[in-house]
């Protein structure tokens, strides 16, 4: 595992590299990275969302308006939370809209990534014509709200 860490070193300093080319390579994708704003002497990355521009399209044009919110642990040797948002196609199939890396499932960063997809999928009117499924964990109902 130590191994393992030590190559690592450094990649988070390269976040908005990735970032970069995601939106280099993905015009109208939203990517967004947070570091930790309590930590001023060095970066430390806290949180990144995506929601790559063929993705945002294919569910504006051609899926159902439900949209799934689930959280996950990313276990290893760099812990956090994987949220994503999973919308169903025309042939009743998973698709996949956005998802980001969290410190931790809790109302605040539900609510952050909520906010970008928001603004991703165009909703308007406190979500009007579209429902939203979730196991209702960690601030979620909250977040929705």
């Amino acid at each position: 595992m130590e191994k393992i860490i030590d190559l690592s070193d450094g990649e988070y300093a390269r976040v908005y590299d990735y970032q970069l080319e995601l939106l280099r390579s993905n015009p109208g994708s939203t990517i967004a990275v947070t570091l930790n704003p309590e930590i001023l002497n060095i970066n430390v990355f806290e949180r990144m969302y995506m929601c790559l521009d063929g993705c945002k399209k294919g569910f504006l044009a051609g899926c159902r308006r439900v949209v799934g919110l689930d959280g996950c642990f990313l276990k290893g040797a760099f812990k956090g939370q994987l949220l994503c948002a999973i919308g169903r196609d025309a042939n009743n199939q998973m698709y996949p809209i956005a998802w980001a890396i969290v410190e931790v499932e809790s109302y605040e960063s539900w609510y952050w990534f909520i906010g970008f997809l928001q603004k991703d999928l165009q909703i308007n009117n406190n979500g009007e014509g579209r429902v939203f499924i979730s196991d209702q964990q960690k601030g979620l109902i909250r977040a929705v709200k």
